[in-house]
């Protein structure tokens, strides 16, 4: 497997780390008011190392580090939390265990998240603070990862921040951007997609994606991220589903969650087998995936001829 940008077959990401810990029957409290599956990383991180081993074991090539909640805004929550650092350190430790656990050559992939609430850009932080913030994750993730992916960027101004700053710890670079919200092909800050995607072009990093977004709204986006070098999609396993609520929700995850319908991991797969022939380059799952989509999503790839 390689991490190059001419990839002969998609690199599978893993599944959602919330959406498992949550069928585990582990403590998940919201992210809009808590520090979500931080919660686990701290408690229960022996829960977060065998999800990572599960996913290797149902066919990722690339496993993300579980500290998308353990940012310095969001940890304010949780006074006697430990720092976003020592969160970080954490998180990949856990995957490297899990690696070595599994004997396999499974990749890491470092996680730069947004630094306040997924999806209100207008909580974000000033730039220094931000470059700060991604510049301490890089000093870890340095020579420990195989990538820095932004994930879940609703902003330009905080996607190409992140990204450029990743450009400065880790050879390749993955941004990706979330259209999560009542304007399909719009950031949740309300900037086209087609915009934001220009200016990641002009960082020349190794692949742009969407994610947590509907497997079918996701589709919308193929044609815009196919003016990248490479491109990759990991939705949610729903597609969208207008219904009378839709004109009184403004907020962009309560719209999304109100118009939605769930889908099984073998429709989703359906939906990844139309992007592999779109040609993406990665492949993953989001919000409600779980390793059922990644066994599904192995037996795809390892099906295509090389």
């Amino acid at each position: 497997m390689s991490l190059s940008t001419k990839i002969e077959k998609p690199l599978i990401l893993d599944s959602a780390l919330g959406t498992e810990l949550e069928n585990r029957g582990e403590y998940l409290p919201s992210f809009k008011t808590s520090i979500w599956s931080a919660h686990c990383l701290i408690h229960k991180p022996e829960v977060v190392q065998q999800i990572h081993i599960d996913n290797i074991e149902a066919g990722t090539d690339v496993i993300t580090t579980s500290n998308y909640q353990a940012t310095p805004e969001l940890l304010k929550r949780e006074p006697t939390a430990p720092s976003y650092e020592d969160l970080a350190k954490k998180s990949l430790e856990l995957c490297k265990e899990a690696i070595i656990k599994t004997g396999t050559n499974t990749k890491i992939a470092g996680c730069y998240p947004p630094i306040h609430i997924t999806f209100r850009p207008d909580l974000s932080a000033k730039e220094k603070k931000l470059k700060k913030f991604y510049s301490t994750l890089g000093e870890i993730y340095k020579d420990g990862v195989d990538l820095i992916i932004c994930e879940t960027m609703a902003s330009i101004y905080e996607g190409i921040i992140a990204a450029s700053t990743a450009k400065n710890f880790s050879d390749i670079v993955w941004l990706s951007w979330t259209t999560r919200g009542n304007k399909l092909n719009r950031l949740p800050s309300t900037e086209l997609l087609d915009l934001a995607i220009d200016e990641g072009l002009k960082l020349d990093i190794d692949c742009q994606l969407v994610n947590c977004v509907h497997a079918d709204t996701a589709s919308m986006a193929i044609e815009k991220l196919k003016k990248e070098k490479s491109f990759g999609i990991y939705a949610n396993s729903s597609i969208y589903k207008k219904n009378k609520l839709e004109g009184f929700v403004t907020d962009s995850d309560e719209w999304h969650y109100h118009n939605h319908q769930h889908i099984s991991h073998l429709e989703y797969s359906d939906f990844v087998s139309d992007w592999i022939d779109n040609g993406a380059s990665v492949i993953g799952g989001c919000c409600r995936t779980t390793t059922d989509h990644i066994k599904e999503i192995r037996k795809l790839v390892d099906r295509i001829k090389v």
